[in-house]
């Protein structure tokens, strides 16, 4: 894969993989030509977007002449309507892979007057993706040479990876709150009700990636705990804690070198309210609104991978109501089913009502009054 985002590559960036030797191999393949109209053709270039999506995800550079694998002249391509040309392969990709797999394309112009098309493959934890184009039915991988057809053994693999990461996501959720119900926190913290949230990327639990994530230490502006005015912040054993209030901490971000992040919040919640203990319906959905884009910057900063899972949780809860009344919450600790993130750029209410309706439910009500039924924030007096 070009070491860069999507969006940064320009023909200097696409003449330095020249000048580099950057060989074809297991995360980038160079191609002269776009595919033709021809079946075998076609065959060939779902053959490279599954393997992409099939192994570490990967660039697929069209206009990009290449020689035993090395690259050696930026050609360009030729044709009468580049968007057209797009949306073919797009139409193909969605007809001849099944499950679907995610990508990202840029048109890039060339001094020739041409232009160079990159589209860059996201790795997938939902595969394996299969190529079904006319009754193809074969599944690829790829190696430092390049793509392949997986043997039976790594099939049998793939098609268990995505059940195994999300058990070991949800062993590591329940672990947290246990640990978090009992006050187990990285630093001391308040007694109070917690609120939970984990943005858990599906690769912390696959490639184990290790991120270098001291510069968040170094500046701690970058890491705000959520709804903390001011903060201070240490280095641990998981990674950078930073956190707020004294002598005990009310809120703290935990942002682990898998790229894991814990948030906790424990002032939000069980203020007494003509002697019950509510939960402030309005105020405590906008914080973790304002809170959720954070956490997207922070894990787009350090590189982790999509999708996430994201988590909500609420810790001694037993006795909490909406500030508008209802019941009270049964459960002593209530877990929220996870939602999948699978784009930073999907809006933020339509990522978080699915997680706020079911505390709505515990107390009653069919779901959250601050939204409409499209996830879109209704603002209330």
């Amino acid at each position: 894969m070009i070491p860069k985002p999507l969006e940064e590559i320009t023909e200097e960036v696409l003449l330095a993989l020249i000048s580099d030797g950057a060989a074809e191999g297991r995360t980038i393949d160079y191609k002269k030509e776009l595919p033709g109209g021809s079946d075998g053709d076609k065959k060939e270039f779902l053959a490279d977007a599954s393997s992409f999506s099939n192994t570490s995800g990967g660039d697929l550079v069209f206009g990009m002449e290449e020689t035993q694998g090395l690259p050696t002249q930026l050609v360009g391509l030729q044709a009468a309507d580049f968007d057209l040309e797009v949306r073919r392969l797009e139409s193909l990709i969605a007809s001849g892979i099944d499950p679907r797999i995610r990508y990202s394309t840029k048109l890039i112009p060339c001094q020739n007057g041409k232009r160079c098309l990159v589209i860059r493959f996201d790795r997938s934890w939902s595969g394996p993706h299969r190529v079904i184009f006319k009754g193809h039915d074969k599944f690829y991988g790829r190696n430092s040479t390049g793509k392949y057809p997986l043997d039976v053994n790594e099939l049998r693999s793939a098609f268990t990876l995505s059940n195994t990461v999300t058990e070991r996501i949800r062993a590591f959720r329940t672990e947290r709150i246990i640990a978090l119900s009992n006050n187990h926190t990285p630093i001391p913290f308040v007694q109070n009700p917690k609120i939970v949230i984990h943005c858990i990327p599906f690769e912390a639990f696959s490639g184990q990636p290790q991120y270098d994530v001291l510069s968040y230490y170094e500046d701690a502006r970058r890491l705000p705990p959520m709804g903390a005015t001011g903060w201070d912040r240490r280095i641990n054993l998981e990674g950078v804690v930073s956190f707020g209030g004294r002598p005990q901490s009310d809120s703290y971000t935990q942002l682990y070198r898998n790229g894991i992040i814990e948030v906790v919040q424990g002032r939000l919640l069980g203020r007494a309210v003509e002697g019950q203990l509510t939960i402030p319906s309005i105020a405590y959905e906008q914080y973790i609104m304002g809170y959720l884009p954070t956490c997207f910057q922070v894990l787009t900063e350090i590189g982790s991978s999509l999708p996430i899972v994201l988590a909500l949780t609420l810790t001694n809860s037993r006795g909490l109501r909406m500030s508008e009344g209802y019941y009270p919450i049964q459960e002593e600790t209530l877990v929220v089913p996870e939602v999948l993130v699978q784009e930073f750029s999907t809006p933020i209410g339509t990522i978080l009502k699915p997680l706020f309706d079911p505390i709505w439910n515990a107390c009653g009500c069919p779901a959250s009054k601050n939204f409409d039924a499209t996830g879109n924030w209704i603002q209330r007096r």
